[in-house]
């Protein structure tokens, strides 16, 4: 295979491409050129090979003679019989291939080449991320920490805050303009490690009062259906009522305890309870007590047929008497 002009490649290339060699080739049996049937490919990249070689025979076959569709009511003929010349498989033959392609150990350089480059495309883009997280924290928090965060940290603790985060501004287009990612990641972590406890104290502040809400409308909620009288809550036993009550009144007990701790505690301390707890103790609570009061009641049983008393006798009605026979009238 060789290039169709060679004067359009580039200066010190070859025009042949590659060479294959199609191996075990045998004359035919009657001393005839044998047939080789080759199938070549070029893939999306261009690159050609040799997919499979192998010799082919011609033999006589018998088929039917194609014939006519019956007309409607007639009946199919007896299909004729033709001999035709075809071409068979008979042997895959190896095939060897030649080219111009590099030195096995210069393929295997040039691929860690192409890893190592595409390592350090990858490291820029990474630490360009950290980098702009990094701007992007320390401006976001900056403004919350001077707003929305302001009761949710110490006043001395705010003033240290916020030199924190103007050092690191300061440092990021300044010594850090081209530091390496790891930097941009460190210097992030320590700003979180004070960030985060007051973020989460306002979460806190925001989601705790709807969460015990909720609580306390589900501890209405179920001890109001433990104690109904309404019928369709009358094949529940008194036991499993009772159960129901008392994991209530543990709740309310866990719950009163923990706001009344929390309501003593400032903004800026650490929270006594977390949202999650309390919806977790609210669905606890739920799951505990809706299968017993949202089981259906039962089925009655039907009745079973009693046999008949017996009649007492002086019950009983007397038998009809038969009616005396008319008396013989002589007729004038």
């Amino acid at each position: 295979a060789e290039y169709a002009d060679p004067s359009r490649l580039p200066s010190g290339t070859k025009a042949w491409i590659s060479r294959f060699d199609v191996k075990n080739v045998q004359p035919a049996e009657d001393g005839d050129l044998s047939t080789v049937k080759v199938k070549a490919h070029l893939d999306l990249n261009s690159v050609l090979s040799i997919t499979s070689a192998y010799t082919v025979v011609q033999t006589e076959v018998e088929e039917p003679v194609p014939q006519p569709e019956p007309k409607e009511g007639e009946e199919p003929k007896t299909p004729e019989m033709r001999k035709v010349k075809k071409l068979v498989k008979k042997d895959v033959l190896p095939v060897l291939q030649a080219s111009q392609s590099l030195a096995p150990a210069a393929v295997a350089a040039l691929t860690k080449k192409e890893r190592d480059m595409h390592a350090a495309d990858e490291l820029v883009g990474a630490t360009e991320v950290a980098k702009n997280s990094l701007e992007e924290y320390i401006y976001d928090v900056r403004g919350k920490v001077e707003g929305e965060y302001k009761s949710f940290v110490e006043p001395a603790a705010q003033a240290e805050f916020l030199a924190a985060l103007n050092t690191a501004e300061d440092w990021l287009y300044e010594d850090g303009e081209d530091a390496a990612r790891d930097a941009y990641v460190e210097k992030l972590a320590e700003l979180k490690a004070t960030g985060e406890p007051i973020a989460e104290r306002h979460r806190e502040d925001v989601a705790r009062p709807k969460a015990v809400r909720e609580l306390r409308d589900a501890i209405a909620h179920w001890a109001d259906r433990a104690t109904s009288q309404e019928e369709r809550y009358a094949h529940i036993t008194p036991e499993e009522r009772q159960k129901i009550l008392d994991r209530i009144e543990k709740v309310q007990e866990w719950l009163d305890d923990k706001t009344e701790k929390q309501s003593q505690k400032s903004k800026w301390d650490a929270p006594t309870v977390f949202a999650s707890e309390i919806k977790k103790q609210r669905e606890d609570l739920v799951y505990f007590a809706s299968p017993v009061m949202s089981r259906p009641k039962p089925e009655p049983k039907p009745e079973e047929s009693k046999p008949a008393e017996p009649v007492p006798a002086e019950a009983q009605p007397e038998a009809a008497q038969p009616a005396e026979p008319p008396m013989d009238m002589d007729i004038d």
